[in-house]
């Protein structure tokens, strides 16, 4: 559906990761399935990132000033194996967090709306404020408190309504929990 200011409903299936191998095991089913690495989006905190998915992820401005709009702080690495299997894009700051560092996601998450709903580098309670503009109150808070936890969320675009719920059933084969589709409004350039 579009309207007049340039916005297109998305639909993005949502699984929060504990583990991550188990996101790496959902993201080759989805790829092997036909999921294009362009349809991944992921929200987590840049310690996780660090941590967890540094062999997919490289920093790449340790100096960010955080006083400045959201700067990219990890991009894909390319390479052989895993690293081939990057969710295809670069990571942003979003907020910071106080003792858990910053939040990063990718372009995709939620149709986009979330990166460019906000301008500057923000608190991660503005940052769930942003996303309660986008799904409803209740699912925002709930997905916010994940990533405080230490979580990290897969967005799946989908493309194909018919695939919907495979997705879902490959997000849940491979341990996310609460993996549901959330609509969302795409964002886009003026010129497009």
């Amino acid at each position: 559906m579009t309207s007049e200011d340039n916005k297109d409903t998305v639909r993005e299936a949502v699984g929060i990761f504990f583990d991550p191998g188990h996101l790496r095991a959902a993201m080759r089913e989805l790829r092997a399935s036909g999921i294009e690495r362009g349809q991944f989006g992921l929200l987590a905190n840049e310690q996780v990132v660090e941590r967890s998915l540094g062999d997919l992820y490289t920093r790449v401005n340790e100096g960010h000033d955080s006083g400045s709009a959201p700067a990219v702080a990890f991009v894909g690495q390319e390479g052989e194996g895993e690293a081939s299997e990057s969710l295809g894009g670069s990571l942003y700051f979003l907020g910071t967090t106080g003792a858990m560092g910053a939040v990063v996601a990718s372009s995709a998450v939620l149709g986009g709306a979330v990166l460019a709903g906000i301008g500057g580098a923000v608190a991660v309670g503005v940052v769930g404020a942003v996303v309660a503009s986008v799904i409803h109150q209740s699912d925002a808070d709930f997905l916010r408190q994940q990533v405080d936890e230490g979580h990290i969320l897969l967005f799946v675009r989908i493309l194909d309504p018919s695939r919907e719920q495979q997705v879902v059933d490959i997000l849940s084969r491979h341990y996310a929990v609460d993996a549901k589709v959330y609509e969302a409004p795409l964002k886009r350039d003026k010129a497009n």
